[in-house]
């Protein structure tokens, strides 16, 4: 019988560690799915044409990316050079597109390397990359909104 309650009482420590993992990990995705760490651009590109100039690599880009489409219709945008210093970067971007009059271009920060809570090259960069890619401004705060 002894035996038994041990048994029972090891699953039972271990779904508590599961369920405690799983809501940590809900609460890390949600915490990054916020507005903390979302940058919004407006471009009057069409949908397709942000694909092919996102697509197409040329010199004049200011980092070396590469972004990728996942299975569930989303897109990861990575930075891994920023090419005017040549310094290595690695950074992660879910990239979202909503077409309408405007794409309105959505970039969440996922990730940095060394689990840097913040991308490592300032927003600046990132606006001048977005601009001469896919002429996207970013996009301006109402009155009264912070």
């Amino acid at each position: 019988m002894p035996a038994i309650l041990s048994v029972l009482l090891i699953a039972a420590a271990a779904v508590l560690c599961w369920r405690m993992a799983k809501q940590l990990e809900a609460k890390r995705r949600k915490k990054a799915a916020g507005d903390e760490g979302c940058l919004e651009y407006r471009t009057a590109l069409a949908f397709d044409e942000c694909l092919d100039a996102l697509a197409d690599h040329t010199d004049q880009d200011e980092f070396e990316y590469d972004c990728a489409r996942q299975p569930d219709g989303s897109f990861l945008l990575h930075f891994t050079l920023h090419k005017p210093t040549g310094q290595p970067v690695d950074t992660l971007f879910a990239l979202r597109l909503d077409a309408g009059k405007q794409t309105v271009v959505t970039l969440h920060f996922l990730r940095e390397a060394f689990g840097y809570r913040e991308p490592v090259f300032p927003k600046e960069l990132l606006d001048a990359f977005l601009f001469k890619k896919l002429a996207a401004a970013p996009r301006q705060q109402p009155a009264g909104e912070p």
